[in-house]
């Protein structure tokens, strides 16, 4: 959940589930603060929001199990 302001973007980056820690995915922007992204994962997922897939979010990996949906507000 952010407002990232019009004409930018937030990725995704991270290991599991098709994520890559070199390369980012975009979200899919649900509403002026909603981000969005899912994906089929077997194992646990490590990842990392980035604001236009060149600043890294503050903070430590974010880690989800297989199902678990994750909230996060990140700063930048």
């Amino acid at each position: 959940k952010i407002d990232v302001g019009f004409g930018n973007i937030l990725f995704v980056r991270g290991q599991g589930a098709g994520l890559s820690w070199e390369r980012g995915i975009p979200l899919t922007c649900v509403d002026g603060q909603t981000w969005q992204w899912s994906g089929k994962a077997d194992d646990r997922l490590t990842f990392k929001l980035l604001l236009n897939d060149s600043v890294w979010a503050k903070g430590e990996d974010i880690v989800a199990k297989p199902g678990q949906k994750v909230e996060v507000v990140p700063t930048f």
